[in-house]
């Protein structure tokens, strides 16, 4: 070659290098940078799929990198099982909307957050209490996102045709109503319900409710141990001589006995929601999520959303709520892109939008809503607390057993208070 060729060879190479290096640093194509959430992260969650692929279309248009990020919404009744056939074929998603309730249950399966990754501090100062029921002693098991409250749901007409205005704010109160509002003929039949309480297979969220009753109670519930988890249900959190599920397991039976002035309900009725959907049930006891549908069921319902009674010398109040977190599973291989798309999805922003899709409250201090159900159930959310249940279905058998022993004299209210305790325990 002659010397100008060479040259101009040169010159051709070193522009092609420079063209390289511009279009390998241009972040328009993405060459040469590496996505921050890997290269595809899958949730699974029981929410409604709609609300999340709008919401992760919405990020999208910001974020070309978040297009790996896929929400698939299984089925509630069977999502366990197909996660964990999932896990043993290896098709294992990257992360799971867990539900607080399911911790337990699944926690050898998650993957726990450091807390030098997600601190304490930033758990308590961001989020609402009932979150901690993440923070075990090895890490955090969910990043907050939703909750979704107890409440109480009451019928206007009925209440209004009783002579009352306003729904009961104490339990006081409701038991004192409770005389005025069921209505009951000469043989002691009921045709119109104040609340059912005092049964167990009839009541949508019987266990909620008596969990609602235990907190209120200042029982312990469960606790996590150096290797096991302490049940401590008729134990007060102060140490006092009370019996809190011995009172609760009272309370709730009263309107079961025939004999009793505040007799509401037995087994003879639909199950409550129904009932209530009927309009022969004042009060119904529900979760904030189910305000929707009952609009739905029923358009001519003229009823309302309020908080759930509380003990009318209580300084601290209390109910039960599910709380939601994002969690990591141990079997995926994008841990790290999985985080990070975990965090920006749980974002204020983006958890704002989800939740109001899907009727929850979401998990940030400070929210609020200028419509009046929605503002109910943020404010429940606030004090919601949850538990660490072994296994939902088995705790459900250990309180359904126990409410069934009562009714049918099998045990005394004391002799079952110990029964509960000894049958969570052999849940664990």
């Amino acid at each position: 070659m002659r010397p100008f060729q060479i040259g101009l060879l040169a010159v051709f190479g070193l522009v092609a290098l420079i063209s390289l290096v511009v279009l390998a640093s241009f972040q328009g194509f993405g060459i040469g940078k590496a996505n921050p959430y890997g290269n595809k992260v899958v949730i699974w969650g029981t929410l409604d799929q709609n609300a999340f692929t709008r919401t992760l279309q919405e990020i999208t248009r910001d974020d070309r990198d978040f297009l790996v990020v896929q929400y698939v919404q299984k089925d509630a009744r069977s999502f366990k099982t197909e996660l964990v056939d999932a896990l043993a074929e290896g098709k294992s998603p990257d992360a799971i909307l867990l539900s607080g309730e399911d911790l337990v249950s699944l926690r050898t399966k998650l993957q726990p957050i450091p807390f030098s990754t997600f601190s304490q501090r930033a758990l308590k100062d961001a989020y609402l209490d009932g979150f901690e029921i993440f923070a075990m002693s090895d890490g955090l098991y969910g990043i907050p996102f939703a909750v979704d409250p107890l409440v109480m749901y009451w019928n206007r007409d009925i209440l209004a045709s009783s002579g009352y205005s306003l729904p009961p704010t104490t339990w006081e109160s409701l038991t004192s109503m409770a005389e005025k509002i069921t209505l009951r003929d000469a043989t002691r039949n009921i045709s119109q319900s104040t609340v059912a309480f005092g049964e167990y297979e009839n009541i949508n969220n019987a266990k909620s409710i008596l969990l609602t009753l235990l907190l209120q109670s200042g029982s312990k519930l469960v606790e996590e141990a150096p290797d096991r988890y302490k049940v401590s249900l008729n134990t007060d959190i102060n140490n006092s001589d009370r019996k809190p599920l011995t009172s609760s397991l009272q309370f709730y039976s009263e309107f079961n006995n025939p004999s009793s002035p505040v007799y509401s309900w037995n087994r003879s009725f639909q199950d409550d929601l129904s009932t209530f959907l009927s309009g022969k049930l004042a009060l119904y006891f529900g979760f904030g999520s189910e305000a929707n549908r009952i609009g739905m069921q029923n358009p001519n319902l003229n009823f309302d959303v309020t908080a759930v009674p509380q003990g009318a010398g209580s300084s601290v109040k209390r109910v039960y709520g599910k709380f939601y977190g994002f969690s990591i599973l141990r079997a995926s291989p994008n841990q790290s892109g999985a985080y990070n798309a975990l965090a920006k999805l749980a974002s204020a922003q983006n958890a704002n939008k989800i939740t109001t899709e899907v009727g929850l409250a979401p998990a940030f201090r400070g929210s609020s809503d200028g419509d009046a159900i929605k503002q109910t159930i943020i404010n429940q959310s606030i004090i919601a607390r949850s538990w660490l249940d072994p296994e939902p279905a088995k705790s459900n058998n250990v309180f359904l057993q126990t409410i069934q022993d009562i009714q049918s004299g099998r045990s005394q209210i004391s002799g079952a208070s110990s029964d509960v305790n000894r049958r969570l325990e052999l849940s664990f």
